[in-house]
């Protein structure tokens, strides 16, 4: 592969990432929003909460994958500039610049939940949101 084409490669997997970030966050809010409509109807039915919890689990981990895997990307077209760099190919210096803020290492990258450490935690906030209120006792105003 040449630089052009890797890079186009790449951009393509960008956008594709991107749009699937939107979505990830976008279920992310539904999740919540479910909780938050059982809790101010202040359902007691079990099914309805252990779905909604499942839901909360599923675009969690969800958010958390395509946040890992846009890293994993991030890192692989890094290590793909690399091996052209070392093949001799002559790279831009912003180029050189994105190996070296991605610290391109010599290996493959691997796929890695941990990838995103900042996603994780909002991920994990996101699974907080989706179920802890599910278990809260609500006062209720009509006492």
């Amino acid at each position: 592969m040449t630089f052009v084409e890797t890079n186009m490669f790449y951009a393509q997997i960008y956008q594709f990432m991107g749009l699937a970030f939107i979505g990830s966050s976008f279920l992310l809010w539904v999740g919540m929003r479910v909780t938050s409509v059982l809790v101010e109807r202040e359902t007691d039915n079990i099914v309805a909460k252990v779905l909604a919890i499942i839901f909360g689990i599923a675009v969690s981990l969800n958010y958390i994958t395509i946040s890992a895997n846009l890293a994993l990307q991030l890192e692989s077209h890094a290590y793909s500039l690399k091996q052209l760099a070392a093949q001799g190919m002559d790279l831009p210096a912003t180029s050189l610049g994105f190996i070296e803020r991605m610290g391109g290492g010599n290996a493959v990258p691997e796929f890695s939940l941990l990838g995103n450490p900042l996603q994780v935690v909002i991920g994990l906030i996101a699974l907080a949101f989706c179920i802890m209120p599910l278990f809260v006792p609500v006062k209720s105003n009509n006492s």
